[in-house]
């Protein structure tokens, strides 16, 4: 919780310092953060529906117009077919998040459930999207006579998209749900 968030009240019997909580400001900061989170998570959401289905009809295009054979017609098939299950993932996602009730606590948990939903696609993104397209991938580079680019993409692309989504998680989403979880814990023991 930031300063200028609090009023300090000085009790002159005890002379100690006394905290006020200004519920306006603070429930405008959490809905700032909630904002925050939602955009991060609107923004992936729409990128994955985005770049799949855009690949997916390139990549369609080009068998297309090379008259490729067959099997290439899998990896589109596969980004197109991801750009879809996005969007159904994307709209149980929201129908998940109108059983918050709309008060300070209600968009604390709302923000507290998007980041760890962030989170838990960051975690199982290698094994539900990226691991089986980069296999499916690289067959079709060992079917096209490029092995080298497959053992590449196998080699290169599999660990950093790894380390790159384990990084997002332990920088940017694990600290905010920490901020997040500890106004929750400060301000539902402070109400008891």
């Amino acid at each position: 919780m930031e300063l200028e968030e609090m009023q300090v009240i000085w009790n002159e019997q005890n002379n100690e310092k006394m905290y006020a909580i200004n519920e306006e400001a603070l429930y405008g900061y959490i809905k700032g953060k909630g904002r925050s989170v939602k955009h991060w998570l609107e923004l992936l959401e729409w990128m994955m529906i985005a770049v799949n289905l855009v690949l997916g009809i390139l990549l369609t295009l080009d068998t297309v117009q090379d008259s490729g054979p067959v099997y290439q017609y899998v990896l589109s098939g596969m980004y197109i077919a991801y750009a879809l299950f996005s969007v159904f993932w994307r709209l149980a996602r929201k129908r998940e998040e109108v059983h918050f009730p709309e008060t300070m606590l209600g968009e604390l948990d709302k923000a507290i459930w998007r980041i760890d939903y962030l989170i838990q696609q960051g975690r199982s993104i290698i094994n539900w999207y990226l691991l089986p397209l980069l296999i499916v991938a690289s067959l079709v580079m060992v079917l096209n006579q490029k092995p080298v680019l497959a053992l590449v993409l196998l080699l290169v692309v599999l660990p950093g998209g790894y380390l790159g989504a384990r990084w997002e998680v332990r920088k940017f989403h694990l600290p905010k749900k920490r901020s997040l979880e500890a106004l929750r814990e400060t301000l539902t023991s402070s109400s008891s």
